[in-house]
């Protein structure tokens, strides 16, 4: 009856784990269920040790070696959860770990961790199995007599709390507030479980102590799994979301230039033959110079749109932000000491985010002049930059003491070839949306007032999209 009840228990671990991979497509959801698999293989090994009213000795001997890759194969599982999770959800300030947890490392662990397994089929690893009082209860239990290299496994349940501890410390480095909680938990709650799992190497102990320890780590780990599964997925909706609707606009705007342009260029072409016809009197060639006039407005509008189409295809890399902000005040140095402008950069740290460079330096130039501009009959005169970070997102806050933007124009600013401005086309800020969108960000008006303007740019940090697709 003990044997039943703890086998059932040992299953909890595996049956949450396959419940994450029917929930998640993702290449976290696959360590985890690794993971889990071997949690559950580690309590069975645990729990045929009861087994001896039903099952003989050699049996449960047989079983025992079988089933302990669980206990082994867990340092090197748990080291392959830490690894996809600081590759796909961590950015530069946990990369030094890559030093200690990487493809190499993990492989070296897992043959080292396979070697222990096999040395455990001998009389070296394990010499048979004795009859034992459990404490604190009357029921005779099984209990492993090790041979004399059994220090490799206590050795190796040594270098699995070493993984766990920089597991830990690399978690600190994470940004993304979910993915830091996530690791912290999980390395945590599993050092404590593993450590009450290792009373089971001192005989006489109580031994249900692992069995209930562990059911309760993975039902706390699935729903800790749940919440940041979910918020990833809930991250690359709207990412993707964004993404769509920058394409869709340029299907649809792309087919509306084609359409034009064809007509457009017959009848400029028209237009100027007729410009050229001596037999046309004065008033008609007035008519004809208009429609050529409203021809080449109409083609200033199709360059800006061909601009504004152009601006969402995006080659992204790994770069500074910090060092595009100053290229930016830079190419704008001329206009900001014309104008007397105070820039004050709030941050000096890098800060690498994947991005196109050339695009971003774009939307940075573009807020600047905006800012300048917005601040012309101003006597203070000053442009503030904030940049930190938050959860999975950078953030640059540009501030100015411009004259600000009425409330009811929030909405309709970022349109297309809508401007409150006397000159200019209006395509700024659509432009610089277009660009943010194409990043899977967004960019969006904090507050404005007669006191000034503060607008927020938001990159993503980590792409989630990767890891969701790298499963499907």
């Amino acid at each position: 009856m003990n044997f039943i009840l703890m086998a059932a228990m040992s299953l909890v671990p595996l049956f949450l784990g396959m419940s994450c991979k029917l929930l998640f497509k993702t290449k976290l959801t696959n360590a985890m269920l690794v993971f889990m698999i071997f949690v559950s293989l580690w309590q069975l090994d645990v729990s045929v040790l009861y087994s001896i009213d039903i099952l003989n000795k050699d049996i449960i001997f047989f079983l025992f070696k079988l089933f302990r890759i669980g206990s082994i194969m867990l340092p090197p599982a748990f080291l392959y959860v830490g690894y996809v999770i600081l590759k796909y959800l961590s950015k530069e300030e946990a990369k030094w770990m890559n030093w200690v947890i990487n493809k190499y490392t993990l492989f070296a662990y897992a043959t080292w961790s396979l070697i222990i397994y096999l040395i455990n089929w001998t009389d070296h690893g394990l010499l048979g199995l004795k009859n034992i009082e459990g404490f604190g209860s009357t029921v005779t239990v099984l209990y492993p007599v090790y041979g004399d290299l059994s220090s490799l496994f206590v050795n190796h349940i040594k270098l699995l709390i070493v993984s766990i501890l920089l597991t830990l410390i690399s978690s600190r480095k994470v940004t993304d507030k979910y993915v830091k909680n996530f690791l912290t938990l999980f390395s945590l709650t599993f050092l404590l479980t593993y450590m009450i799992g290792v009373l089971n190497l001192q005989a006489g102990t109580f031994i249900y102590s692992s069995q209930i320890a562990v059911m309760i780590f993975s039902i706390f780990i699935f729903f800790i799994f749940v919440h940041l599964s979910t918020k990833m997925i809930r991250e690359t909706t709207q990412i993707l979301k964004r993404k769509e609707k920058e394409e869709q606009v340029e299907i649809t705007t792309s087919g509306l230039i084609h359409e034009i342009s064809n007509p457009l260029t017959i009848m400029k072409g028209y237009s100027e033959l007729l410009s050229r016809n001596e037999q046309l009197d004065v008033q008609a060639k007035g008519m004809v110079s208009q429609i050529k006039i409203a021809g080449n407005h109409m083609n200033s509008i199709i360059k800006n749109y061909n601009q504004f189409i152009k601006s969402g295809k995006i080659n992204t890399e790994d770069a500074d932000v910090m060092e595009i902000i100053k290229e930016s005040l830079v190419l704008t140095s001329i206009r900001i000491k014309e104008k007397n402008v105070f820039i004050e950069v709030n941050e000096q740290k890098s800060r690498i985010v994947k991005i196109d460079k050339d695009k971003m330096r774009q939307v940075f130039i573009n807020l600047i002049n905006n800012s300048i501009e917005a601040m012309d009959e101003k006597e203070l005169k000053t442009i503030k930059i904030t940049v930190y970070a938050s959860n999975n997102a950078m953030n640059i806050v540009f501030t100015d003491t411009g004259s600000g933007i009425p409330k009811n124009e929030w909405d309709r600013i970022f349109a297309p070839f809508h401007t409150t401005k006397e000159a200019g086309m209006g395509l700024g800020l659509s432009i610089s949306q277009r660009i943010l969108n194409s990043h899977g960000g967004y960019i969006e008006i904090v507050k404005s007032d007669e006191e000034g303007t503060e607008i927020k740019v938001t990159i993503p940090l980590i792409d989630y999209e990767q890891i969701m697709d790298v499963a499907r």
